[in-house]
């Protein structure tokens, strides 16, 4: 039997590529964890590497403290660094003045550390935020001390200080870039969100508690959108080059005006006695919001993962489905379904002009 007739008995080999496509498709929904671990993986190596290369006594601290401070997100480590920094120099000071005060016989020990605890416990509970600094006086403080009373505590807190700012870097430049597909990620979620609240409510399928819940979820997605959105803009240091993104500039607006007038247009529908003097209508506003809407999302989650060439139809093509709002509707209706189209008309056309066809930026931050 030759080589080929083995190979055919054998089976068909999956090629290489659609091995890799496989576990690119498993990795791909955890790929955010597995960033995040290996970023904490990298910032505990180099902290430790970096308290030996200078050589301090205990280059645990600088393993710990990259622990607590390397976060998922760059905002939250700049923001857990920036308290680690100052509770630490608070501490160290409240540390050493107590160590000032053993050494020079003033107070035994134990009165000292109780003396330098008592305010920065009333200073965490006022500024939470300062919470680092206690522990940082029981860090110089609590452990056993060999050796000079204060070169050691000086090496705890130039240990601590070691770990913060290696986090920084890290969290900054290792494995990030991935903000602006999570902003559209969120978004192609939320818009999901309010085209299934106009279904339902265009069927006479919810009413106004059901509209509240839902309209809950947009607002969490909104604010999961303001988050990465934050998270984008300071992601490599893009905020010192001031590289502007339009998209992210008028995106989180637009959606939040868009959420505001689905939830005002479902409430109409849902409570005003609508639905039944309009039936044919009322079906084709309903199929043609869906379509608009789901294709909006499909473009956002499909941009999220690079993917520039999306859809051959141009933002005209899409919208072309948006009838106004005729005689058949009542009065508010048509306002609340004019407003509708209209913020739908400008997402649309921001989202497929990658935020070029918008004329302002976002100006307002509230949730709405």
């Amino acid at each position: 039997m030759d080589r080929d007739a083995l190979n055919v008995a054998d089976g068909p080999v999956a090629p290489p590529p659609a091995r890799w496509t496989a576990i690119r498709r498993v990795l791909e929904p955890r790929g955010a964890e597995i960033r995040q671990a290996a970023r904490l993986l990298v910032s505990v190596l180099l902290s430790d590497l970096l308290a030996r290369v200078v050589h301090l006594h205990e280059p645990v601290w600088s393993v710990i403290t990259s622990v607590i401070v390397t976060q998922s997100r760059i905002t939250q480590t700049l923001t857990t660094g920036r308290d680690q920094i100052v509770g630490t120099l608070v501490g160290a000071g409240a540390g050493l003045l107590a160590i000032l005060m053993v050494q020079t016989g003033i107070l035994p020990d134990w009165v000292a550390f109780w003396l330098a605890l008592t305010p920065l416990a009333l200073l965490a509970a006022a500024r939470p935020n300062l919470r680092f600094a206690a522990v940082t006086l029981m860090i110089v403080l609590l452990f056993p001390i060999s050796g000079d009373p204060f070169l050691r505590p000086l090496d705890r807190i130039a240990s601590i200080l070691i770990g913060v700012v290696t986090s920084l870097v890290v969290t900054m430049f290792v494995l990030h870039d991935a903000a602006r597909g999570d902003v559209l990620t969120a978004s192609g979620r939320l818009i999901a969100d309010i085209a299934d609240l106009l279904d339902r409510a265009l069927r006479g399928e919810l009413d106004h508690d059901t509209i509240e819940t839902i309209d809950e979820a947009c607002r969490t997605h909104l604010q999961e959108i303001y988050g990465a959105v934050a998270e984008a803009r300071v992601e490599g240091l893009r905020i010192l080059r001031r590289k502007a993104d339009p998209l992210l500039d008028v995106l989180p607006g637009l959606l939040r005006r868009l959420r505001g007038s689905a939830v005002f247009a479902a409430r109409a529908a849902t409570e005003a006695g609508e639905l039944p003097s309009v039936d044919a209508a009322l079906d084709a506003e309903r199929r043609a919001l869906a379509r608009v809407l789901s294709q909006l999302s499909r473009r956002c989650a499909r941009a999220a993962r690079g993917r520039r060439r999306i859809s051959r139809e141009d933002a005209a093509t899409v919208l072309a489905v948006l009838l106004p709002p005729g005689p058949s509707w009542s009065q508010p209706m048509q306002f609340t379904l004019g407003m509708l189209h209209e913020d739908l008309e400008r997402a649309v056309e921001a989202v497929w002009s990658d935020g070029a066809a918008h004329p302002y930026a976002e100006t307002k931050k509230s949730g709405g």
